[in-house]
C-alpha cells in the first residue's frame, strides 16, 4: 500500500510539472513613449464593475518555437492573469472577459487589448502598468498544428 501511495504521489507531481511546463513563453515590455511614459490606458466602468486595458507592447524574449508564428489570442478558449510581484492584487478580480492580441514575427510593437471583470479590477487596472504581469492563455489556435497554451509575461 506505500508503494501504491508513493507512485501515485511521484505521477500526480509529474503531471503537475508537465501542466506547468507546457506553457510557451513569450516576455513583453510596455512601450516606452518617453521619459515616464508609456503606451498604457485604462477605462474603469463602476456600474459593469469591468477595466477595460489597452497596452502597447515590444518583444522582449520568445520562445524559439513561437519565433516564426503568427498568433491569435483571439482564439484561445481561456485567458487567466497574475500579478507576479503582488498577487493579492488581482484575487477580487473574476476574470478576463475579453482579450484581443495577434502577433506577427517581425512587427516592432504590438498592441493588446483587455477587459477584466470584478470589482477588485479596478485596482488591477490602476496598477497593471507597474506591476509584472503574467497572462495565461490556454488553446491558442496555430495553422495545422494543435492549439496551444502560451504564457505572455508583461513588465515596464
Amino acid at each position: 500500500m506505500k508503494y501504491l501511495v508513493f507512485i501515485l504521489m511521484v505521477l500526480v507531481g509529474l503531471w503537475s510539472f508537465n501542466s506547468h511546463a507546457s506553457y510557451n513563453s513569450m516576455s513583453f515590455k510596455i512601450r516606452s513613449l518617453g521619459p515616464h511614459q508609456y503606451e498604457y490606458s485604462s477605462v474603469w466602468n463602476p456600474v459593469t464593475e469591468e477595466a477595460t486595458l489597452r497596452v502597447g507592447l515590444v518583444l522582449d524574449k520568445i520562445d524559439p518555437f513561437l519565433q516564426d508564428k503568427p498568433l491569435s489570442f483571439a482564439t484561445a478558449q481561456k485567458a487567466e492573469f497574475v500579478a507576479l510581484d503582488l498577487p493579492e492584487v488581482g484575487e477580487a478580480c473574476e476574470m478576463i472577459s475579453h482579450w484581443q492580441f495577434e502577433y506577427s514575427p517581425g512587427l516592432p510593437h504590438y498592441l493588446m487589448y483587455l477587459t477584466l471583470k470584478g470589482a477588485g479590477c479596478k485596482k488591477v487596472s490602476e496598477l497593471f502598468d507597474v506591476l509584472q504581469m503574467r497572462l495565461r492563455f490556454t488553446g491558442v489556435s496555430l495553422l495545422q498544428i494543435e492549439p496551444i497554451d502560451v504564457a505572455v509575461d508583461i513588465s515596464r
